[in-house]
């Protein structure tokens, strides 16, 4: 097993759940019964079934469909430093399509792991996250997970079966890695740059303004940055 890190992005709330949906999302990992007034809530990108050119892989629709099960109630960190505890929590994921950015060898909407989190109002520097997130400051994301197997994008062979290198191209095509079978889901973090392209980090889900949406899509337009592979031989739980 590998763990790795991708890119992600914070974002808006179009047509995001009800209120109600979100609260008794959050309110089945709370220890008590917490209400909307209590808590900041925000939404990412987390990732994609785009290439990640930094580690040669990309996800299946069956192993989005995993992340969306497995993120749920997993920390979210700065920084992926396991040593610090959470900066918040995930409470709900689900796949989404975005025809803004189509696949470049299929032509077909990019799929995402959107993923929504909260923290508490009340806490100490719980006001200053939630400024620096919807000022643009904190934007990026990234997901570190454990996958098992993974097989080529030209044979279909399991990889460790399979002499083709990813990065090199045969008779026209890319080599890379499919992952299907994510085993887990260890953290997302908030980061200085990731590495699966397009990630955000969305604003308030109650937020209506259309004028300050789409201003936070154009400085998301303008500010994409590509983080070094990252690997790891063994989880840090």
């Amino acid at each position: 097993m590998l763990i790795t890190q991708s890119r992600g992005e914070i974002l808006d709330f179009k047509e995001s759940p009800s209120g109600e949906e979100l609260m008794a999302a959050i309110n089945r990992l709370s220890q008590k019964p917490l209400t909307e007034d209590q808590v900041y809530i925000r939404s990412m990108y987390l990732c994609s079934n785009q290439l990640c050119e930094s580690d040669g892989c990309r996800f299946s629709d069956g192993a989005l469909e995993a992340i969306c099960e497995k993120v749920v109630g997993e920390s979210v960190l700065a920084g992926h430093d396991k040593r610090s505890l959470p900066v918040a929590r995930f409470f709900k994921a689900t796949v989404v399509d975005r025809p803004d950015l189509p696949d470049p060898e299929t032509g077909h909407p990019t799929r995402w792991v959107r993923a929504w989190f909260y923290w508490l109002k009340e806490t100490q520097g719980a006001r200053d996250l939630a400024l620096n997130m919807d000022g643009g400051i904190y934007r990026e994301v990234s997901i570190s997970w454990r996958y098992r197997g993974g097989r080529c994008s030209i044979c279909d062979s399991p990889r460790h079966r399979c002499s083709h290198i990813p990065g090199e191209v045969y008779e026209g095509r890319t080599c890379y890695t499919w992952i299907d079978e994510v085993v887990d889901v260890l953290e997302g973090s908030l980061v200085y740059r990731g590495a699966d392209r397009e990630t955000a980090i969305l604003g308030d889900h109650q937020d209506t303004n259309e004028e300050r949406r789409e201003a936070g899509a154009t400085l998301r337009d303008l500010l994409l940055f590509e983080l070094p592979p990252q690997f790891e031989t063994e989880p840090n739980r």
